[in-house]
């Protein structure tokens, strides 16, 4: 797969959607609300939550995404936005962000452990990373696994797995390794799932009853 061109060409046909329109951002308001200082929105697509960071809650923001395409979106929103490719060095210095978002993008790389790397690096100290993807340790997911001996499509695409561009699969105690591997310390976890009955279990039981997980970690 070309990557560059995948993405190019998926941001330049996709819509674009509301930010409560995900499920997974009815948390950032509650995660983001005590946050202060500068914000990465790391594999930002069009800007959909880097435009509620910077008008809804006053937020300084950048905006990162391998795809021309999505940042010229971004820009339209009065984000300000670098080409990056997440799979390489960051464009930034040592110590420049108070807050790296990381938005269901972990789960598209080839090589997640070299970009948590570049996180930590541009993390200030005691700098936070938040981050969301699916968790293949919800209920429903094993349960497909286990009846027909496959990986679901998390992405709903109705792709045969070899055109699926989520390559990597996380449940929380794969992440928390993960992210121990990298420096990091999770300090938070939460779930969200919007299909009844799981929504009314996912507080108590996030691993096992939430379709999307987010983390939230310090350097």
């Amino acid at each position: 797969m070309d990557v560059t061109k995948h993405y190019q060409k998926y941001w330049k046909g996709k819509k674009t959607d509301k930010f409560f329109d995900y499920e997974r951002n009815l948390l950032l308001p509650l995660l983001f609300k005590d946050v202060h200082g500068k914000i990465l929105d790391l594999g930002c697509g069009d800007a959909t939550t880097s435009e509620y960071f910077q008008k809804k809650l006053g937020l300084d923001v950048v905006g990162a995404d391998i795809s021309t395409h999505a940042l010229n979106k971004a820009k339209k929103r009065g984000i300000k936005t670098v080409l990056i490719d997440e799979e390489k060095n960051l464009p930034f210095k040592d110590k420049s962000f108070d807050v790296v978002f990381w938005g269901d993008n972990v789960e598209h790389l080839f090589n997640p452990a070299k970009t948590l790397a570049e996180i930590k690096r541009i993390l200030k100290p005691s700098g936070r990373l938040i981050l969301s993807c699916p968790n293949m340790g919800y209920w429903r997911y094993r349960l497909h696994f286990f009846s027909t001996g496959s990986l679901p499509d998390t992405e709903w695409t109705g792709n045969p797995p070899w055109f699926w561009s989520h390559i990597r699969f996380f449940n929380y105690a794969i992440m928390k390794r993960f992210i121990e591997s990298g420096g990091l310390k999770i300090i938070r976890f939460e779930g969200v799932n919007r299909r009844v009955p799981d929504k009314y279990f996912v507080k108590w039981l996030p691993n096992i009853f939430s379709m999307i997980m987010v983390v939230e970690a310090v350097n």
